[in-house]
């Protein structure tokens, strides 16, 4: 019969290839997934992508510089209003 696994013989028994998993809790454990509240919350937008030809390019940049706002916040101001 093995000694149970403890904190000090640990590494000495996985060295020589022993089973430690007595040493862990393997019924608690959970593999893969991201956690609870993990990452950047939703903004609620989607992507949608488009080509446009780079004079509109430009001048969309230039207006979010001079506006200090983001590319898309202009693009969304420019169309909503046409689109409503």
């Amino acid at each position: 019969m093995q000694k149970k696994t403890t904190a000090q013989n640990l590494e000495a028994k996985f060295d020589q290839g022993a089973d430690v998993l007595d040493f862990f809790e393997a019924t608690k454990a959970r593999w893969g997934g991201a956690r609870v509240g993990a990452g950047r919350k939703s903004s609620g937008r989607i992507q949608y992508i488009t080509r446009l030809s780079p004079s509109l390019i430009r001048a969309i940049k230039g207006r979010a510089k001079r506006e200090h706002r983001k590319e898309c916040e202009v693009v969304e101001s420019l169309l909503a209003p046409a689109l409503k």
